[in-house]
């Protein structure tokens, strides 16, 4: 039972994820063709360390990262950090188990989201 949530859940975020890279409506000219993002190599390379963590987490090619918000699986907010480059967060508070972190921009809007470890 834990299993087919933990699957709900984390399609749910992708599918979230996704329609804000991409609307299912975007019939406008501009939306022809393969869609190029200047930003779409930084996103890529961005990554959240140590996982699995007990402490602190810290995040890689963070210059575009604005805010990191901490959901458990079951899509309750846990933590919320303003990120600032080099910074490390205390997530120590948090029980053991697996959560998943969502990096969003300047303008709030959602870059990635990695799933962590916390022991």
């Amino acid at each position: 039972m834990k299993q087919i949530i933990l699957f709900f859940c984390i399609s749910f975020l992708a599918l979230s994820v996704q329609a804000h890279v991409a609307p299912l409506n975007s019939d406008s000219p501009s939306s022809i063709g393969p869609k190029i993002s200047i930003f779409e190599d930084d996103y890529s390379k961005i990554s959240i360390f140590p996982n699995p963590t007990t402490e602190f987490i810290s995040i890689a090619n963070d210059k575009n990262v604005k805010q990191i918000t901490i959901f458990n699986l079951v899509g309750r907010k846990m933590k919320t950090f303003e990120a600032k480059s080099g910074e490390r967060y205390d997530v120590s508070s948090l029980p053991n188990g697996m959560y998943l972190v969502q990096l969003r921009d300047y303008d709030l809007k959602v870059i990635t989201t990695q799933r962590i470890s916390k022991r």
